[in-house]
């Protein structure tokens, strides 16, 4: 439900141990030591790769175990909620999939690169490198809520029309907005629920990914909000620490609530902050100079005009010949060299003598290579 800078510089180079500030999680072997690399490869589409975190599938599979377990001995009740939250857990990847492909398409709009999605526990991340501009960084955050505002609108609409239900179905209660899910009188079809679950979903996610917690979507918001008046490092530390507040209270919330699996959201997303902050020091403390150097040293310059163009080439066509023409003449000096060593001074022409004066005096004017 966010998406995550991306260093594409060498991977040899220093700068790229730890990627750059915001994460950069793919390209890594899975390693022990960082659970961010625990993923596997399930598809590519549209040049993308879509990566699956060992700890999503472990979310899966827990909230499919509970269903199987809610109703011990009533196989009709455990078969029905087994039913539903098999289709809610396709719903939820396919909503949140298409969030992350709004994150990349959204870059790749403003001519920036992506070609990686991680489906995990907060949700998913697309790992995009926009132009390093914050317009364009602001676009690719919105990209990804903005699929949730379109499947609210359609799934809704369509809701509303077969239901006749607007107000808590088309628009579902934000307090309570899978109620509806379980009333016969208004859910007659698995069709029904299944595009309810769609609208819900959308809406939940939607508001939920809208916490300015980074690296979720609000908190990449704010942290371009804040990039034109303070900078990129600068803007990056106070979104991080923003996150830190979020993910305190979202946790407290979680456990107050008995939603654990919220509270370990927070945890993640706490993690990520810390991570995050690391980078930053990592950046200006070992490398020497601040991320904002990095991301000016990365911006792209405009393109060149046809007259810059073929004045380049002249100075490199220039340089070339003078780098020639200077082989050409220390190859005959050493040549004269050894006649002089051979056959003594005397026995220089005219032309090699003007030759030995020019380079003796080149080489006095510019003093010792």
């Amino acid at each position: 439900m966010s998406w995550q800078d991306r260093d594409y510089s060498n991977p040899d180079d220093g700068r790229s141990f730890l990627g750059r500030p915001g994460g950069d999680w793919q390209g890594l072997r899975p390693t022990f030591d960082n659970p961010l690399s625990w993923s596997v490869l399930i598809l590519r589409l549209a040049g993308i790769d879509v990566r699956v975190h060992i700890f999503f599938l472990l979310f899966i599979i827990i909230e499919l175990l509970r269903a199987a377990l809610r109703y011990p001995g009533q196989q009709q009740a455990v078969s029905i909620a087994f039913t539903l939250v098999a289709i809610a857990m396709g719903v939820l990847f396919v909503i949140v999939l298409a969030h992350e492909f709004g994150h990349c398409l959204a870059c790749r709009w403003v001519k920036g690169q992506a070609n990686e999605i991680l489906m995990w526990p907060l949700g998913g991340l697309a790992f995009c490198r926009p132009p390093n501009r914050w317009q364009a960084h602001l676009v690719t955050a919105i990209g990804g809520p903005l699929v949730n505002v379109i499947l609210c609108i359609v799934a809704g609409l369509i809701l509303g029309l077969l239901t006749g239900k607007w107000l808590g179905v088309a628009l579902p209660n934000p307090l309570d907005p899978f109620g509806p899910m379980y009333d016969p009188k208004i859910m007659q079809s698995l069709a029904h629920q299944t595009l309810y679950l769609v609208n819900a979903m959308s809406l939940v996610l939607l508001v939920f990914n809208l916490l300015p917690i980074f690296p979720l979507d609000g908190g990449r918001i704010v942290q371009t909000a804040l990039w034109p008046s303070v900078g990129y490092a600068a803007s990056m530390r106070l979104a991080v620490r923003t996150g830190y507040v979020g993910a305190i209270l979202l946790f407290i919330y979680g456990v107050v609530a008995g939603q654990f699996m919220v509270a370990g959201i927070a945890i993640f997303g706490g993690f990520t902050c810390w991570y995050t902050l690391k980078q930053l020091e990592f950046t200006e403390q070992f490398m020497g100079f601040e991320d904002d150097e990095l991301m000016l040293g990365a911006v792209e310059e405009p393109p060149k005009s046809r007259r810059e163009l073929r004045r380049e080439e002249r100075e490199r066509q220039r340089t070339e010949r003078e780098a020639r023409q200077e082989a050409d003449a220390a190859v005959e000096l050493d040549r004269i060299l050894q006649k002089i060593a051979d056959s003594g001074l005397e026995s220089l022409s005219a032309r090699e003598r003007k030759l030995l004066q020019t380079e003796t005096e080149r080489k006095r004017r510019n003093g010792p290579e």
